[in-house]
């Protein structure tokens, strides 16, 4: 079975309690392909991390440990508006420094190749809007739009597919500038069929209908990115998934890490409600 982790910021915790359930019944996982958050989860499931072993190492982190706002370079962007001879630009509210520490040390330092289980990790390229897939298989993707990366830290893949635009600064690698997965692909569905997976279980973090209002550039930013990209992925779902899983969440800032008992009981729930029909699908 190959299960596609999709993006939602701080909800993609939910894949943690999703991964306990199946770990739970004994069902293993052949391919793995994550998109921004679905892309931590992924990693940490590759390098041999267990779901609630992830649920321990959520619960014992804080905001400091990942977030890092980029208060200098807004200072002077501030600045350069009020004085001719500055001149900067502003690509993100938070560096992505510490966060990409903090994937280093939970990954131990791997690099893709090093990962024995198929994996797949979505970015894009902003400057091109290429669609850049970090993967340790030997891959062909037939389109000008797609680069495929082998030689990378696994903290790097993760580091670009988190890069949500203007809350992240965008990551520089191989003279691109990558930003979010869910650009291109909000559920990383088509390139498991690429992979080879036989049964793909998807899971989507997004929200067919909003119930609350948004304020804040970040919010802003975030729910007009899922507005955008979630039809698209909507459309792989139904072409290429087998079953697809969407966690009844509210929206959660990526500061609201208080909430993470909640989110990871949610991604229980949902697939406990669905074990059945997966295992049906699997014929075991």
């Amino acid at each position: 079975m190959g299960i596609a982790l999709g993006g939602g910021g701080l909800k993609g915790l939910a894949h943690i309690g999703i991964l306990q359930i199946i770990t739970d019944n004994n069902i293993p996982i052949s391919l793995l392909s994550g998109t921004s958050a679905g892309s931590i989860i992924a990693a940490l499931y590759a390098v041999g991390i267990s779901p609630y072993s992830m649920e321990n190492i959520v619960l014992k982190i804080k905001k400091e440990d990942y977030i890092d706002y980029n208060i200098s370079s807004l200072l002077k962007y501030i600045a350069s508006l009020f004085f001719s001879g500055i001149n900067t630009t502003l690509d993100g509210l938070i560096q992505g420094k510490r966060l990409e520490k903090l994937l280093y040390k939970l990954t131990r330092g791997k690099y893709l190749s090093e990962v024995k289980i198929p994996l797949a990790i979505t970015s894009c390229d902003i400057n091109t809007g290429r669609e850049v897939i970090f993967t340790n298989q030997n891959i062909e993707v037939e389109s000008e739009n797609t680069v495929i990366i082998k030689e990378a830290l696994l903290s790097t893949a993760v580091r670009a597919s988190i890069s949500i635009p203007a809350t992240f600064t965008p990551l520089p690698f191989q003279g691109m500038q990558l930003v979010d997965g869910g650009i291109r692909d909000m559920v990383p569905v088509s390139i498991q069929k690429t992979m080879g997976a036989e049964y793909i279980l998807a899971v989507n973090l997004g929200q067919a209908r909003y119930t609350n209002p948004v304020a804040g550039i970040p919010g802003i930013i975030s729910r007009t990115l899922n507005i955008l990209t979630y039809e698209t992925s909507d459309a792989e779902e139904g072409m290429f998934a087998d079953l697809v899983i969407n966690p009844d969440l509210k929206e959660v800032r990526l500061d609201e890490l208080d909430r993470a008992g909640e989110i990871i009981r949610a991604g229980r729930r949902v697939m406990q409600a669905e074990i059945y029909k997966l295992k049906k699908g699997l014929n075991i």
